[in-house]
């Protein structure tokens, strides 16, 4: 949801107090469009984050922490040449219009005081962050830099005179009157829905303030201009007023709505009539309130859209896996029609002092019971011993093919195994950092591309993720949620006399009951460990899992093998439906201590 110019204002009100004269210590660019100004101040550091995202462009301080590239942008560095070490002097907005300037006081290489500005255009896919010289009102450098091949109207490239984008003619809420309002209606098409129009008359509000001073003004939103008569555009004219008492007093109440489900959907700098009915929670920062809607939000989006990429490769590799695993099953079937080859060799060196060289042998196949005459087809320039032998190696060959072939099929199926387990880890990731884990994975076994590190060093970091422990009773439960996390759990963490659980047969986590006195495990903790194994395993949504359960010292990791892979041996087996309610009570239960 993109701000509008109210939004802005209030957004300008309340970091006014907070960033004016404090330094900049600090800038980060931790994506294409997204700056981190650490500003310091006495006894803290605030951190202001500018973003030109088309689909969430704002500024405000944020709490939350954001990885940065090994190589800062060339954006970023521009910023911390001019920038870093400069004092805050003012923030303001142009108008109502969407475009605030950050005027900074800092030093050139001369040593003399010089201004700039950093000017944020927070408008849809049009926003931009602007570095400009304020007295020459030059361009040093811009997040996104414009032609005039892109934009006529003005060029965004470094040493070019800054121009702002071109203001709408609308009217100032400051210079508002009953007349001119009726004016400006008067000039739109009388069938203009009454909101739309508000929207196209008066400057700095959006949508949905339009729709909210509507409602405040008791007309129905899908009334259109022709139905207006004094008495409405009175009602409109002091609805307006309203709002803008509001701006002028800076009585702000930061307001986020939420659906009958509970989900955020909509927010202002105050309430909104329009959504009476829905719960609506009061912030005490307007900062606070869009950092908690569109930055988990878009946390969320960027979630999603590391694990579609990361499923995409496990996809493609699953593919071409099972790909080559039906071309093996094929050429292994190939043995069995092979097999006839070795049985027409047989015939025909029985009946040798029968056969002489010919097109054809007619033979009695004593293999069968009921010997009936079967035509083996010869060569004629052979001799019936040189088509026996010719026979016997084409079976020789095929059947050799046929061992490495099955050899290799064995190795695709482990393949496949290994795979799925890193698809089941996967779909049970709830966190940055368990993608982060499975990145890794999919690098060291080659499926995914190696992102370069720091300084060039090519040794990749093995930071990894720790395993889920919960707490019940005396006992300690341990669950690997990936290949590396589980070999961890098993064989770092696990010890002989810990009983150790796993689903049967499909891929799932690793899980440890811990049992350091050796004693007989309650049920009640049997039952709460394989239930966790079940969920967190392919079988998460099926009824009656089998859940294998042996002591620790009977897994094995064979020499070799991939991460995550065991054998093991004098198990049990147990049969679960997984109960999801208890897992999430457990976990939620185990981490507020």
């Amino acid at each position: 949801m993109s701000l509008d110019g109210i939004a802005i204002r209030a957004l300008v009100d309340e970091l006014k107090p907070q960033l004016i004269g404090g330094r900049i210590d600090k800038i980060q660019q931790p994506d294409h469009n997204t700056l981190i100004i650490t500003v310091r101040q006495p006894g803290k550091n605030l951190r202001l984050l500018i973003t030109s995202k088309p689909q969430s462009a704002r500024f405000h301080l944020t709490h939350n922490a954001r990885q940065n590239p090994l190589q800062p942008p060339l954006f970023c560095m521009v910023l911390r040449k001019h920038l870093e070490g400069s004092k805050i002097i003012n923030i303001e907005q142009q108008g109502l219009e969407r475009i605030v300037h950050f005027i900074l006081e800092g030093f050139d290489e001369l040593g003399d005081k010089v201004n700039r500005i950093l000017i944020g255009e927070f408008m849809g896919k049009h926003s931009n962050l602007v570095l400009v010289k304020q007295k020459e009102g030059i361009i040093l450098d811009s997040i996104k830099r414009l032609s005039h091949a892109v934009n006529q109207y003005r060029e965004i490239l470094p040493g070019v005179p800054y121009i702002s984008p071109p203001p709408h003619e609308k009217i100032k809420l400051e210079e508002l009157t009953v007349e001119n309002l009726i004016d400006s209606f008067l000039n739109l098409p009388p069938e203009q829905k009454v909101h739309k129009a508000l929207l196209n008359i008066i400057e700095g509000i959006g949508p949905q303030t339009a729709k909210e001073l509507t409602v405040r003004a008791g007309i129905d939103r899908e009334n259109s201009l022709e139905f207006l008569g004094e008495y409405e555009y009175l009602s409109l004219w002091k609805s307006l007023n309203w709002l803008k008492n509001q701006i002028l007093s800076q009585t702000y109440q930061p307001t986020l709505i939420r659906d009958t489900d509970g989900k955020p959907f909509a927010f202002a700098p105050f309430s909104l009539e329009q959504f009476d009915g829905l719960e609506q929670e009061t912030y005490s920062s307007m900062g606070d309130l869009i950092d908690s809607f569109i930055g988990k939000s878009e946390e969320t989006n960027l979630f999603k859209q590391k694990s579609s990429d990361l499923e995409k490769i496990i996809e493609k590799e699953l593919d071409r896996c099972q790909r080559k695993l039906a071309i093996q099953l094929e050429k292994i079937a190939e043995v069995e029609i092979a097999a006839k080859y070795k049985l027409w060799g047989e015939l025909i060196t029985a009946n040798l002092h029968n056969l002489k060289q010919a097109k054809e042998a007619i033979v009695s196949n004593f293999y069968s019971e009921e010997l009936e005459n079967i035509a083996i087809p010869l060569e004629a320039n052979l001799t019936p011993n040189e088509n026996a032998q010719k026979y016997f190696k084409k079976y020789s060959k095929a059947r050799v093919g046929s061992e490495k072939t099955l050899e290799q099929s064995k190795i695709t199926m482990e393949e496949i195994k290994y795979l799925e387990s890193i698809k089941n880890s996967l779909d049970g990731s709830d966190n940055p950092q368990d993608l982060q884990d499975i990145r890794w994975e999919l690098e060291e076994a080659g499926y995914a591309k190696a992102r370069p590190q720091k300084n060039n060093n090519k040794v990749k970091t093995t930071a990894q993720s720790e395993p889920l422990a919960v707490a019940i009773e005396d006992y300690k439960i341990l669950i690997g949620k990936n290949n590396k996390q589980n070999d961890y759990v098993t064989f770092k963490l696990g010890k002989n006399e810990d009983l150790w659980l796993h689903v049967k047969d499909i891929p799932g986590s690793h899980v440890i009951i811990k049992n350091p006195d050796k004693k007989e495990i309650p049920q009640k903790i049997f039952d709460t460990a394989a239930n966790l194994a079940a969920y967190y395993s392919k079988g998460r949504y099926s009824a009656q899992v089998p859940v294998d359960y042996t002591l620790r010292k009977n897994v094995k990791k064979p020499g070799g093998s991939k991460p995550g892979m065991v054998i093991y041996e004098h198990q049990k087996t147990i049969y679960i439906t997984p109960d999801e309610e208890k897992v999430l009570q457990l976990l939620k239960k185990d981490t507020s201590h």
